[in-house]
């Protein structure tokens, strides 16, 4: 079973709805496995709210997803700045700034597959994949995300540096560790990602299939 002591995500809360968006990425470290209870909710930061980003808040205080990962619920629950998320029956994400008030339980409580991602573990029934959230602060963790979907513009000057990386996240990791990268594209088709010199992508890599990334 894959249990991750660490990871980074990148905040995609309203990408999906806005053609710029300004992110940040958040590290999330695994706590262990937590019994929650329906009343009161262990993690229960979503209380009273209808709405976070581009999600339904329902009113078991969670936000449910077929998409759901440890990114998503991430993502999701940094919206708020939680220091803490769960992840519960393969598609369940809660937020709090507390966690362990019913106490822990065994891992193999936990062992239910992520909805959006098989090889992740996201909790049991009513049992949840309990994590840390924390906010790195660096100019270098910034970006905004601009979807390219009207036509390119390109220049001539940029130097373009191809790097294999299998998500957004490590395609950010990788423009950030380096000081003349000023922004990225990224495929989620291609799987591909390209560092730029310059904002400007050349037009081979413009159009809505890749997405521009600018540093700062």
């Amino acid at each position: 079973m894959f249990r991750p002591t660490a990871a980074l995500s990148v905040l995609f809360c309203t990408a999906l709805l806005l053609t710029c968006v300004t992110c940040r990425f958040v590290r999330f470290e695994y706590l262990g496995c937590y019994k929650d209870r329906v009343s009161p909710r262990d993690l229960n930061g979503l209380s009273g709210g209808s709405r976070i980003g581009g999600f339904d808040v329902e009113n078991y205080k969670r936000v449910r997803s077929a998409e759901m990962s440890h990114e998503l619920c991430s993502g999701i629950c940094s919206i708020g700045s939680f220091p803490y998320f769960g992840v519960q029956y393969s598609k369940e994400c809660y937020c709090g700034n507390s966690f362990g008030s019913h106490g822990p339980v065994s891992e193999a409580d936990c062992s239910m597959d992520c909805s959006g991602n098989a090889m992740q573990k996201c909790g049991g029934p009513v049992r949840n994949s309990v994590f840390s959230l924390s906010y790195p602060v660096s100019d270098n963790n910034t970006y905004t995300v601009v979807k390219q979907s009207s036509p390119p513009v390109t220049s001539g000057t940029t130097s373009v540096w191809p790097v294999a990386a299998q998500s957004v996240e490590d395609c950010l990791l990788r423009c950030s560790a380096r000081a003349d990268c000023q922004a990225a594209v990224f495929s989620r088709q291609e799987l591909a990602c390209h560092l730029l010199e310059f904002v400007y992508p050349p037009g081979h890599l413009s159009g809505p299939e890749w997405t521009l990334f600018v540093r700062g």
